[in-house]
């Protein structure tokens, strides 16, 4: 069994995927990170940010995640974001699960190199 791939369905929050990797699990399928874009919350490196917080209403010019290079991060701020979400523009949950998805694509990027330095 060692040469066939081992899936894990329906988990893919951060934590799971990283006491899941080291245990053999190389693929994921989860709705997890569309899930948290749909309501509003959205993965970064400092942690999740619940982007409905009045707070990011006058975040002018800070994007989601600096260290993000996704096309969202890219062309929009906080503030606008948080518009969209305020104002249910359906536009919201495009940006949004654009960005989740990225930042789960960058986690599992950076645990196949971690594999590949022998970290894991």
């Amino acid at each position: 069994r060692r040469d066939k791939p081992r899936h894990l369905l329906g988990i893919a929050d951060e934590e799971s995927i990283l006491g899941a990797v080291p245990l053999g699990v190389d693929t994921f399928d989860s709705c997890y990170p569309t899930r948290l874009a749909r309501h509003g919350t959205l993965l970064t490196r400092q942690g999740k940010l619940h982007i409905a917080s009045g707070k990011h209403s006058r975040s002018y010019g800070i994007p989601i995640d600096p260290e993000c290079g996704c096309s969202t991060c890219q062309r929009y701020d906080r503030p606008y974001l948080w518009h969209l979400l305020k104002a249910k523009e359906p536009l919201f949950t495009a940006l949004a699960a654009t960005h989740n998805v990225h930042y789960m694509n960058d986690l599992m990027a950076q645990q196949r190199q971690d594999i590949l330095d022998g970290k894991i």
